[in-house]
């Protein structure tokens, strides 16, 4: 009984923390605090200690020896690498939902960039990147496939991308999302797929072209 009460607790403490990272609680760089962490939830270092390594061997939290872990700053390269993967299982997700989700969850997202329809004023930056956000999410969650949400559940390319926030300008990705959404609407998987695919490889281009000029 003990052994399986622990185990409750390491996955609580494991899912919790995973959860805390894609909320943004640690930014790039960050050392995560074991002892603070597990006193903000009320555990020993056990579990904290299993989920840190957990993470660390998922690729979400870097451990340094002697220093104790922390949350990874990602080079441009490295983001540039999330979003090919990115491509591949978006436009697929894209596709699906084209061609099966019900209109009034399609609907959802589809309309998260409805009040930028006059522009984005430099104020409202910080919206774009949230209905960005909500946006592919509602994609993967709509694809109906639940191996596509396991995949970000696990690995969580799509939060980890947006790590430094938006790469490209919302007046560049405006009309790319745009184009997706037309083929949602109008349940043109083909369509939905590739505009997906080449909106997230642009971005994949762009940080690559970064990055040369960097070095």
């Amino acid at each position: 009984m003990p052994r399986i009460q622990r185990t409750v607790v390491s996955t609580a403490v494991y899912d919790t923390v995973k959860e805390m990272l894609f909320d943004g609680t640690w930014g790039p760089g960050d050392r995560i605090d074991r002892k603070a962490l597990a006193a903000r939830l009320g555990v020993s270092p056990t579990p904290v200690n299993d989920a840190l390594h957990r993470l660390t061997g998922e690729g979400l939290v870097e451990s340094r020896f002697r220093d104790g872990f922390f949350v990874p700053d990602y080079s441009d390269e490295d983001l540039a690498d999330l979003f090919a993967v990115r491509a591949g299982i978006e436009g697929v997700a894209a596709r699906l939902c084209a061609e099966e989700a019900p209109g009034e969850e399609l609907e959802r997202f589809c309309s998260l960039f409805d009040p930028f329809s006059r522009g984005i004023p430099p104020e409202g930056t910080g919206d774009y990147l949230r209905a960005d956000k909500a946006f592919h999410a509602g994609i993967l969650a709509a694809s109906g496939s639940a191996r596509l949400r396991e995949v970000e559940r696990f690995f969580g390319h799509v939060f980890r991308s947006y790590e430094h926030g938006l790469v490209r300008s919302p007046e560049e990705t405006l009309p790319e999302h745009r184009r997706i959404i037309d083929a949602l609407r109008s349940r043109d998987g083909r369509e939905a797929q590739a505009a997906m695919s080449d909106h997230l490889l642009r971005s994949r281009k762009a940080l690559l072209d970064r990055a040369g000029r960097s070095s």
